[in-house]
């Protein structure tokens, strides 16, 4: 079931409404997906979704970093003159940077001159809500997306300890997703343009799906403690958790704890709010160029 209605505008929820399309409507209208993630081409879960997107009769091409690159947010290899490798592969690309540099590579070299209808960046074991969406590459995968005109869909699943226990029931939602968004489009775009969706999958799902609003407090962050068993000046990096509440009401990390799959519209855009631009104009009218 969904709730927080209230928080979605009523194209999004037909967008979203459960269910699984028809498979006539499949046959007739399958999505070109690149498909990619931060954890790495050979990532187990990666080619379990692809498995399952084409059994559902989507075209899948995997674009995905050819090596780990958890955490590394929306960064992407601008240094003109350099070089990437990338490397052909049975079902797509293993490139050698960043989930954002395949996602650019993906649209400019297996796709160029004809995107394709959508990007779906994981599965992530581990969920990427609130402020640590900032920093996932899963995430970044999707808004560089966004960026190059290409819808997304940034999927990532909670952890139980060192598990992941809903994986498997993770891309089975994130099939009938895609699904329905194919059959819903009508010929146009398969979501509203600039979008993203960042979906978290709960450990436990309690049978609800939340549109949520991203929280603004950070799950889990890095302390820094002194390491001069590895070097003079090292420090070395530590896990510090956050297990208080988020400020935001309906918050993505709050929801998620709760058993509801999460979805989050994004857009990538980092502007300020109307009332914050009207009151930093006020302040700074009479400065000077």
């Amino acid at each position: 079931m969904f709730k927080r209605l209230t928080l979605v505008p009523l194209l999004l929820l037909a967008l979203l409404a459960t269910g699984t399309a028809p498979a006539q409507a499949l046959h007739r209208q399958p999505l070109r997906i690149l498909l990619t993630n931060d954890d790495g081409y050979s990532s187990t879960y990666l080619h379990q979704l692809r498995q399952a997107l084409q059994a559902a009769g989507h075209e899948v091409t995997v674009v995905a970093p050819a090596a780990d690159a958890s955490a590394s947010g929306t960064m992407i290899n601008a240094r003109f003159g350099s070089t990437i490798e990338a490397a052909k592969r049975d079902d797509g690309w293993a490139v050698g940077g960043s989930p954002s540099d395949a996602v650019s590579f993906g649209t400019r070299v297996p796709f160029a001159g004809d995107l394709p209808d959508l990007v779906v960046s994981g599965p992530n074991p581990g969920e990427n809500v609130a402020a640590a969406a900032t920093y996932s590459g899963t995430v970044g995968a999707a808004i560089t997306a966004v960026v190059a005109g290409v819808p997304a869909i940034a999927l990532s699943v909670a952890r139980d300890g060192s598990s992941v226990p809903s994986a498997a029931r993770s891309i089975e939602f994130t099939v009938r997703l895609v699904n329905r968004l194919a059959a819903t489009a009508n010929g146009g775009p398969v979501l509203p343009a600039r979008t993203a969706l960042n979906v978290n999958y709960p450990v436990t799902p309690n049978g609800t799906v939340s549109i949520a609003h991203l929280g603004t407090s950070l799950p889990y962050g890095a302390g820094y403690t002194p390491a001069p068993e590895a070097c003079a000046l090292c420090y070395r990096i530590v896990p510090i958790a956050d297990p208080g509440p988020d400020p935001v009401q309906d918050a993505d990390r709050t929801l998620l704890a709760a058993g509801d799959v999460t979805i989050t519209p994004l857009d990538g855009s980092w502007e300020a709010g109307s009332a914050t631009a009207t009151a930093i104009r006020s302040r700074l009218r009479s400065l000077a160029p």
